[in-house]
Formats: structure tokens, sequence, C-alpha cells
């Protein structure tokens, strides 16, 4: 589950990932040095901070700054699900353009990559994540969500509720043209599957995003069932706004 890049953008896009420089197969885990970033177990590929120290810390800055963020919104017993996902940073590794969760072993051992990265987050490219929170602030909790989705989530991916919840907004067509943060009107990302329909309703339910509706008040307004549904599923307490 590749986090998009900005929609304004697909040659640029294809430009970095073709200068990108290429990784090791299978990167080995002990490459990466621990860290602990508000809570969670992060892992940080050393070449990172020893090759370029400046873009590692802002990287981080901004890791621990958005991770911050979702500590102060998403409820506490939720936060501490979340926290069990481990997150992985890379300077540039070439199968993905900025983040992305990673729900299968076998994916990763098909593509040459650490099968220890499954069940994880990965910024796969330090300076994109920078670049792609601009206009994409919710980005951390975006890819957690999809990893709450996957792991903590009754059902899993297979969740009923989350896939008869999109159909119907499929149905009602109510997110075919919808405003942008670039000032356009688009299809939502939301319509992909049930997975991006659930971390993109996650981001507009705790923060902002980039699509409309961007913050809860509007996407109780719009879409009132997955609304209704996913404070349910993130523990949000009923007398919480």
């Amino acid at each position: 589950m590749t986090r998009r890049p900005p929609i304004a953008a697909p040659a640029i896009l294809a430009l970095l990932l073709a200068l990108a420089p290429a990784a090791s197969a299978q990167e080995p885990t002990d490459r990466y040095e621990t860290r602990d970033v508000e809570g969670w177990t992060v892992r940080v590929h050393r070449d990172l901070p020893r090759d370029e120290p400046e873009l590692a810390s802002r990287a981080m800055s901004l890791l621990a700054d958005q991770l911050r963020a979702i500590v102060r919104v998403v409820p506490p017993e939720a936060v501490a699900k979340l926290r069990m996902i481990p997150i992985w940073v890379e300077r540039a590794e070439p199968h993905h353009p900025c983040m992305a969760y990673h729900p299968d072993a076998g994916w990763l051992r098909e593509h040459d990559m650490n099968p220890d990265k499954a069940r994880c987050v990965e910024i796969a490219n330090a300076r994109n994540f920078l670049d792609w929170c601009r206009d994409q602030p919710w980005m951390v909790l975006h890819e957690l969500a999809h990893g709450y989705h996957h792991q903590f989530v009754e059902g899993s991916f297979a969740n009923s509720e989350i896939a008869s919840a999109l159909e119907r907004a499929r149905e009602a067509k109510t997110y075919e043209k919808v405003l942008h943060i670039n000032g356009r009107e688009q299809r939502h990302y939301a319509l992909t599957n049930p997975m991006e329909y659930f971390a993109e309703a996650s981001e507009s339910l705790f923060g902002v995003n980039d699509f409309y509706p961007f913050v809860r008040a509007e996407l109780a307004r719009h879409d009132a069932e997955v609304h209704a549904l996913l404070r349910r599923l993130w523990l949000v307490e009923p007398s919480d706004r």
C-alpha cells in the first residue's frame, strides 16, 4: 500500500524514481539503527544519517512531529496499538516513491526486500517524505491506519462493514468529483479500495486530508456512515467531538 504521489506531477515522479540510487537486495536488519520516537520503534538505515545527515535530521524531525500529532488526537487505546507497528526509514529505497505499509512478507521476498518489514510502515524515500507532506500533512497517520486496519480491525482488510460502506459511497457517487488541495475537482483516492477508503477517512477524522472532506466535521456531513463507523473502530469516546 504505497502512499500516492502528488497528483500534479507524474512525470516528475517517474524521473525521481529513475534517478534514485539502487539499494542492495534485501538489506539486512543489522544495517539499521533502532530508535525510539514518541513510543514507536523506528529503524533508520545507517546510510541515511552517515551520508546525508541534514536530510536525516529533517526527516526524523518531521516524523516525530507527525507522531506527536497522532498521539494528541487519536484515542490512547488506539495509539497503544499503533505503537506496535514499527517504522523503517530509508534514504531512497527504489521499490516505493515515498511511504508504504507492508502487510505481506511474501511480497517483500519476491521483490528482494527485507521480509522483516512485513506488518510495518516504511518511509522509503526521506526526501520525498519531506516534500509530499506539504500537501499530505497526515501521511504518517494514513500509513499507520493501513496497519491498524490490517492488524487490529476485526476481519482485517476483509472487514465487511468498511467494504459495504465503500460500496454505498460508490453507488451514491459522492466521491466521484470532490475538491482537492490543488484547487481542482477530481475523483477521490478513497474510491481505490476499502483499504484506501479507511485510511483516507481516518485522515479526515483525526487530521486534515488533501481531498474533500478535509476535516472531521466535513466527513460527518459528507459521509455520515463511515464517520460513525470509524469513530467506533478507532475507539473514539461518544463524548468526544
